[in-house]
């Protein structure tokens, strides 16, 4: 009798036992399973390496091309500056020099009152 009753006691008790483990890996396995879908949702979300830096090339290349217009349009206006600028330098010169003429042909004060 005394036997028995430590055997069956021994077998409830791990017949308990091995129910709560059994459990506590249903419950373990089911957070795993969820956390694995949400970790799974987030990085459905999220772009991939790849596509960030194909987004960043294209990014960087537009500004390179813009960048690259607008220099060439400054080079252009600059080009178009220095030709009037020459243009305006060679009217002065020849302002300069038929000022300098014109005051050759008038006479000085003294000149006049020699006459």
């Amino acid at each position: 009798d005394y036997l028995e009753k430590m055997l069956g006691d021994s077998a409830d008790k791990h017949f308990q036992e091995l129910q709560a483990l059994k459990a506590a890996h249903t419950k373990h396995a089911d957070a795993l399973s969820k956390q694995g879908k949400d970790a799974g949702a987030a990085l459905a979300q999220h772009a991939s390496v790849a596509e960030r830096i194909a987004y960043l090339e294209q990014l960087l290349g537009d500004s390179a091309d813009r960048h690259a217009a607008e220099l060439e349009a400054l080079k252009t206006a600059h080009e178009l500056h220095s030709k009037e600028l020459s243009v305006f330098k060679d009217a002065h010169g020849r302002l300069l020099a038929e000022s300098k003429a014109q005051g050759a042909k008038h006479l000085s004060t003294a000149e006049r009152l020699d006459l």
